[in-house]
């Protein structure tokens, strides 16, 4: 019987993977967050209720007795919190898996991306907080701590879609869509990008847990199937049952928003064509099979969506301010294309 801890476990990735180590019979569970939400587990997981980021000696204290084959952290943020784990887990756990990101890495020197790329997002802070946790941990790997480092891209769920450009919710581009109107998208919609349903992650993610061969490696987990923007939102708007409308608008005019910090999360995420290689990962699952591409993952959301109304929530100011860039670029393009 493998013991397993997850700190987390109840957001976008965490939750199938939990729910996956929670129904197999190898495994001993245990899932430590702060209680706050209820959680779909079955009553034989072992819930420990504390908060590792505000209250460590806390945790420390429910952790004192045991040991685990693996400890799963999805919540490590900083390099802050990277010591943090050190300190309560090193000598507790045969393996730790920190969940990073493929945003740690310089995705200009290739579209091709593998685990031996190199570190350097010159544009988002996301990136380069998890780089830093990436760089401690390693170092810490060298003296000993049961490092493993798992890098997925965007992965998504029911509830939420892979989108570019967006406000404060999910909700506010299909609405648009729904009332008949324009959505931006970064650039000419063709850059590549790849889309994973968090049920897909687990498939690839749980193999590596409390696996002695995977301590003191990186790796990417993902569905490598290349989609273009434009067919992310396409997919979209035929689960709407709607038009695509797209107004195409350059990352580098997007960059300068006084509203929302595109610069981050185009530049630093989704203005790079990737294509990645999720060979070494499959290693341990060689049959994986993805079941929701991406116009299945947007039949679920919009299914889910329906079902749940209350979810349907609107960002009136993203919603005007589209409107308000839509109007102005068609203006400034009128005025360019005269001089062309």
């Amino acid at each position: 019987m493998k013991k397993v801890l997850v700190v987390g476990g109840t957001g976008t990735i965490s939750t199938p993977v939990t729910m996956g180590l929670a129904n197999d019979p190898n495994v001993e569970l245990y899932v430590l967050n702060r209680g706050k939400r209820n959680d779909p587990f079955p009553e034989h997981v072992n819930r420990l209720v504390g908060d590792i980021k505000n209250d460590v000696e806390g945790v420390k204290e429910l952790l004192k007795d045991k040991e685990f084959d693996s400890v799963i952290n999805f919540i490590i943020m900083n390099e802050e919190d990277a010591k943090t784990n050190v300190e309560l887990f090193k000598g507790k756990t045969k393996q730790f898996i920190f969940i990073s990101t493929v945003c740690v890495l310089d995705h200009s020197t290739s579209c091709n991306v593998d685990e031996t790329m190199a570190y350097g997002n010159a544009y988002y802070k996301y990136g380069q907080n998890k780089e830093a946790c990436e760089r401690y941990f390693l170092k810490e790997a060298e003296n000993g701590f049961p490092l493993t480092i798992v890098r997925p891209t965007q992965t998504y769920s029911d509830s939420r879609y892979p989108l570019s450009i967006k406000g404060k919710t999910y909700w506010t581009v299909a609405s648009r869509m729904l009332r008949g109107k324009e959505v931006i998208m970064h650039g000419d919609g063709q850059n590549l990008w790849a889309c994973t349903h968090a049920s897909d992650f687990a498939k690839l993610f749980n193999p590596l847990v409390a696996n002695p061969e995977t301590v003191g490696e990186i790796y990417q987990v993902m569905n490598p199937e290349p989609v273009t923007w434009d067919m992310v939102y396409e997919a979209l708007a035929d689960a709407l049952g709607v038009e695509y409308k797209p107004v195409y608008i350059s990352e580098y005019l997007l960059d300068e928003s006084k509203k929302y910090d595109f610069r981050s999360t185009m530049h630093g995420d989704k203005h790079f064509s990737c294509i990645f290689d999720i060979s070494k990962a499959k290693k341990f699952n060689p049959d994986v099979k993805f079941d929701v591409d991406i116009r299945k993952g947007a039949e679920m959301y919009v299914e889910y969506m329906n079902a749940h109304p209350e979810e349907k929530k609107e960002d009136e100011d993203f919603d005007k301010w589209c409107d308000d860039t839509i109007a102005a670029y068609k203006e400034f393009a009128a005025k360019f294309t005269e001089n062309i």
